[in-house]
């Protein structure tokens, strides 16, 4: 039975891509066997970095609609897929995070993230673990430690905290680096803990 980790936020901009790229790294280099990217950003960031910089045992479909991407999800043999998500709309976010397992949801500090969290979360059903995921974060200020705290008051769940300097060394054309692996192994062991079982034929 195939895994789906939806990576989804409505803001833009927000470490989605990367997340995504570095959890099917990640699922790779832990052992997890052959893994299934989806893109479903029309802007096909995902699509674009895996293009020019492939990644043995991970497998790229495009598609930017919420028709295609349900069947994408469905379709091929990996057992695990990740599913980059697109900024502002909703019907194709909503056609993701319906088939989700677990969903990452990538953050930063500051600014209005906090509000565009929420309003994904609402988005996901209560049955689905989910887990926020601060990218690009200067480690050690307090930001990061009042940014963690104000969510842990909400109850919501710190997936994990990638540092700035991942976020920096990333993109098309770079080498997935090591640290960014190792914290993105650790977002995925979460994400794999305990992900939504869905009825049998979905």
């Amino acid at each position: 039975m195939r895994t789906v980790i939806a990576v989804t936020n409505v803001k833009g901009g927000v470490g989605k891509t990367t997340s995504a790229v570095y959890l099917a790294g990640a699922a790779i280099r832990s052992g997890r066997g052959p893994t299934l990217v989806v893109d479903a950003d029309p802007q096909a960031s995902s699509a674009e970095w895996l293009e020019e910089s492939p990644v043995a045992g991970v497998r790229l479909v495009e598609a930017p609609t919420a028709r295609l991407v349900a069947r994408a999800m469905e379709a091929g043999r990996e057992r695990l897929a990740i599913v980059d998500s697109p900024p502002g709309d909703e019907k194709t976010v909503r056609a993701v995070l319906e088939r989700a397992d677990a969903v990452v949801i990538p953050t930063r500090v500051g600014g209005p993230e906090p509000s565009r969290v929420r309003a994904t979360i609402e988005m996901v059903a209560p049955a689905v673990p989910r887990g926020i995921v601060i990218c690009a974060a200067r480690t050690g200020t307090r930001d990061l430690e009042d940014t963690i705290a104000s969510w842990e008051d909400e109850g919501e769940a710190i997936w994990g905290v990638v540092p700035e300097r991942v976020a920096i060394a990333s993109g098309a054309g770079a080498p997935l680096s090591i640290v960014g692996l190792v914290h993105y192994e650790n977002v995925l062991i979460r994400a794999l803990d305990r992900p939504r079982r869905r009825p049998a034929g979905r």
